[in-house]
């Protein structure tokens, strides 16, 4: 018994029975490839990695930039060639237009040079069940706004379809806006919840700046306040293709 209770106090202190703490993903859009691999050394120094969905033709440079976040532990995901609304657009074009103008000429040129690839942002966030369906045979993650799931009087701690405690196989995540001048309250208290609650909360922003200013925008000293949280609370900061 004795010996037993040894190796049990062992196995506590060098964490094979540590208590899980929630999974944050931070998500960014478009294609600011320069400041995001500027804010890489922000992310390292908190042993952090992030999901950078890329919109836009992938030449030579933005695969060179990609391949360079991926390098340093990073998701790399797909935001649409042209950044088009895919419900209007299927409506309009169809499904397989969307799909071969859209999707594939990206999801190509990434697969023919080993970037990584399981994760699609939906363009302004608009998105059906059969856009998902027609997705999900590509990507094994989806990620949208909170928009459906959290009305305007809830605050994100209270907005349940956020917080995703069994990630599936193939799984939409309802992202939160943290950008601009979000309320760093509100952005603790979820994250807060998905660590007591060991679920998976994914925030998103676009560039990453010195000032914060534009809505989809994020400053590095409110980034390093997120991480700083995230840290204190031992989640784990990830890219979409670790979960």
């Amino acid at each position: 018994m004795k010996y037993l209770l040894l190796l049990v106090f062992l196995m506590v202190q060098f964490g094979v029975f540590a208590v899980p703490n929630g999974t944050l993903c931070l998500t960014f859009d478009d294609r600011f490839l320069d400041q995001w691999i500027k804010a890489d050394e922000i992310f390292k120094k908190y042993d952090a990695r992030a999901t950078f969905f890329i919109s836009g033709k992938i030449d030579d440079q933005t695969l060179a930039a990609l391949k360079r976040l991926q390098d340093g532990g990073h998701s790399i995901g797909l935001h649409a060639l042209n950044h088009a609304k895919m419900p209007g657009y299927v409506k309009k074009h169809g499904m397989t237009a969307y799909t071969g103008n859209e999707i594939m000429p990206q999801l190509e040129i990434c697969r023919k040079n080993a970037i990584t690839i399981r994760a699609f942002a939906y363009p302004y966030s608009q998105r059906d069940p059969d856009t998902d369906r027609e997705l999900f045979k590509n990507f094994d993650f989806l990620r949208t706004n909170c928009n459906a799931v959290k009305s305007a009087d809830v605050t994100l701690d209270k907005a349940d379809g956020c917080f995703v405690r069994n990630v599936q196989k193939k799984q939409l995540f309802y992202g939160f806006p943290a950008s601009g001048n979000f309320k760093l309250n509100e952005v603790k208290a979820a994250m807060k919840r998905a660590a007591e609650e060991n679920a998976v909360l994914v925030f998103y922003a676009h560039n990453i700046t010195e000032k914060p200013g534009k809505s989809h925008h994020i400053a590095y000293f409110q980034l390093i306040q997120i991480l700083e949280y995230a840290k204190e609370l031992q989640m784990r900061i990830s890219g979409m293709n670790e979960l």
